[in-house]
């Protein structure tokens, strides 16, 4: 099971990474899929601070409706704060195994590296089925984490740190599995498609550097063997990148799907 909780630095580091440039290209694919229009009412599943939320927004306009929910009652904080100006936002904690809404009640339903994390994600698809409209869409981002590449002179650490990673999310390779779950929970699938991330430079600014911080802490907070090199890991990447040589590549993957009946 997952023992990653967004809360307190997690939280933090989250919101981090969902400013740098990679993250904002992300946001970009998603909502150019969900292709939102005035008045359409759509629900986030775990919402993080907000940043998805604030846009949609900003797509459907004050005569439509964002819902955005979060186990997490930091994230949903954020989240409140981020959208405090967009009356027609409401930000709640909840679980995406039970979601407090009707019905068919949104037109599109997402989920942006949230679906790996819920332990009952039978459940999860089939209330997103239960309250999307007849003909609406459910988008999914997710990462296949074993498809990352991460340059490092010590390939066995690196091995071994990529594999603790693995522990993070319930189903790592989720992508992989969608297919087969949608159609279980009565849901079309439309298209997968990659949108890969590529640095070749260690900054504030990518991905990687921040993903970076957050498998130190998550190895940090569970005390395994990992832990110990930790420290020394992260600065191996400070040093690749004052010699020119870092580099990191993974897979993320969009997965599109309607309601039919």
């Amino acid at each position: 099971m997952s023992t990653l909780s967004f809360a307190d630095e997690m939280a933090q580091l989250q919101r981090a990474l969902a400013q740098c440039h990679d993250m904002v290209v992300r946001r970009c694919t998603v909502l150019e899929a969900l292709r939102l229009r005035p008045g359409e009412r759509v629900l986030e599943v775990g919402c993080g601070g907000g940043f998805y939320a604030y846009e949609a927004a900003r797509c459907v306009g004050p005569t439509g409706r964002v819902c955005a929910v979060d186990v997490s009652a930091d994230q949903i904080a954020a989240a409140r704060s981020r959208c405090s100006e967009l009356v027609w936002v409401d930000c709640r904690r909840a679980d995406a195994v039970e979601l407090p809404y009707g019905n068919e009640e949104f037109d599109a339903v997402y989920g942006v590296q949230v679906f790996e994390y819920v332990p009952k994600l039978d459940d999860a698809l089939r209330e997103a089925h239960r309250v999307l409209r007849r003909g609406g869409q459910l988008a999914i981002f997710a990462t296949n984490w074993s498809s990352m590449v991460w340059h490092s002179a010590n390939r066995e650490r690196m091995r071994r740190i990529l594999a603790a990673w693995e522990l993070h999310a319930l189903y790592p390779d989720l992508p992989a599995l969608l297919p087969g779950l949608l159609r279980r929970a009565e849901l079309q699938p439309v298209r997968q498609t990659p949108v890969p991330v590529l640095n070749t430079s260690f900054h504030t600014n990518s991905f990687s550097f921040w993903l970076a911080r957050m498998i130190h802490a998550f190895l940090l907070g569970r005390r395994t063997p990992e832990a110990d090199e930790a420290e020394v890991w992260l600065q191996e990447l400070d040093e690749l990148e004052r010699r020119g040589t870092y580099f990191f590549c993974s897979t993320p993957i969009l997965t599109e799907a309607i309601r039919v009946g």
